[in-house]
């Protein structure tokens, strides 16, 4: 798709997948060229509302701004105060000034040492960039905007729950190793290269006194659970979550969620990324298929006198019979309605003509009922006659 003209003129699209955080990001900050291509998008959708757009960008938003992803994943009742799964504490840091942020991190509970994170958690390189910060000394390296999130150890493991669909798969990656609160000089790092597979880093070799810890088998029921409990707060399709297990408490801490990451280490994710999106398509058509029904069933009238039967290919067999003669009543109903019936019956065949599977030949046999029920209204309001449309 070419975003920067208007998609109207290059569909029609069934679905949208897409993945604009690095726009969304420009968007905000005010570019232009960003505005309008994310606008195009949008429009689209909006005057397309059968198209699905994966994932819709009101979802994504929540996880760009990491204070904010953070707050929402404290309304997931996973993460209630008696639950074995919770995230750390965290603060904003808005300003450089050491004595604010002291005083900000005690009244939001963040120990030292803590994990200091880009508060834009998409779209640039710089949003990987991070800070290991063990003492007071340490504030003067904070760069605002930025989250302090209090570090906990793990045995440098990280888990990965990636979300595809309803469909939750679970690859361990390395992390950063175990720290104490003692005098250490700040640390900094990229997230991106910590945390890739079979990656070989200082900060991810544990130290002598670490090695005996028994490692922590994680429960995967447990884990994919967060994904479903999380998927359904953010109403999203792809993500990830990247969640450690505290050595002292055993409990799952989630850290941080990202929009479709890169899905390293899921076998056939292309083959399992199709058999999403063709089934959210499927469903979609069912949901258009079912409510064409209701709109014909709506335009018809005579509610008594309509049935509809819905065969596995979404065609439709329509059954109208006038099974008495018209009463004076039927006869006014036919004629006041005769104009919006018309109007009606034409807008139901674009309808019928957006619904994914439904056959040509069906819709002209369609069709052609639709014209026989309009001729049978004139015909009951000429000669007060019954008449069977059948197909």
């Amino acid at each position: 798709i070419d975003i920067d003209r208007c998609l109207e003129s290059q569909g029609p699209f069934d679905l949208i997948l897409h993945k604009c955080t690095g726009l969304m990001v420009k968007a905000a900050e005010g570019n232009t060229t960003a505005i309008q291509q994310i606008q195009n998008i949008k429009s689209y959708v909006k005057n397309h509302p059968s198209c699905i757009l994966v994932d819709p960008f009101d979802s994504i938003k929540k996880l760009i701004d990491r204070n904010e992803q953070y707050k929402l994943l404290l309304q997931c009742h996973l993460l209630d105060s008696d639950s074995s799964v919770f995230t750390p504490s965290f603060v904003e840091l808005t300003t450089t000034d050491v004595v604010t942020n002291r005083q900000r991190l005690k009244e939001a509970h963040v120990s030292f040492p803590f994990v200091c994170k880009p508060t834009q958690a998409h779209g640039t390189s710089l949003s990987h960039q991070m800070a290991i910060i063990f003492d007071e000394d340490g504030l003067k390296d904070v760069q605002p905007p930025c989250v302090a999130q209090t570090f906990l150890n793990h045995n440098a493991v990280l888990f990965k729950v990636f979300v595809i669909g309803n469909k939750q798969f679970v690859v361990e990656r390395p992390s950063i190793k175990n720290f104490s609160s003692r005098d250490h000089t700040t640390i900094f790092f990229d997230s991106n290269n910590v945390s890739k597979p079979n990656c070989a880093n200082f900060l991810t070799e544990l130290d002598a006194i670490d090695l005996d810890r028994t490692p922590v088998n994680p429960d995967i029921g447990r884990l994919q659970e967060l994904g479903r409990v999380i998927s359904q707060e953010l109403q999203m399709e792809l993500f990830g979550i990247d969640v450690i297990i505290d050595c002292e408490t055993k409990k799952y801490a989630v850290i941080d969620i990202n929009a479709f990451p890169g899905y390293e280490g899921v076998d056939n994710f292309i083959e399992l990324l199709c058999d999403l999106l063709n089934s959210l398509m499927d469903n979609q058509s069912k949901l258009l298929c079912h409510g064409n029904e209701t709109d014909m069933a709506t335009n018809l009238k005579r509610p008594s006198d309509v049935i509809f039967d819905r065969d596995s290919d979404c065609t439709k067999r329509l059954k109208v019979s006038q099974t008495s003669a018209p009463t004076s009543q039927d006869n006014q109903t036919c004629r006041c309605a005769e104009n919006s019936d018309r109007n009606a019956n034409i807008n139901h065949r674009e309808q019928i003509k957006g619904c994914r599977g439904y056959r040509s030949d069906d819709l002209t046999s369609q069709e052609d009922d639709l014209d026989q029920y309009q001729e049978s209204c004139d015909s009951i309001s000429a000669n007060k006659t019954s008449n069977n449309i059948e197909k």
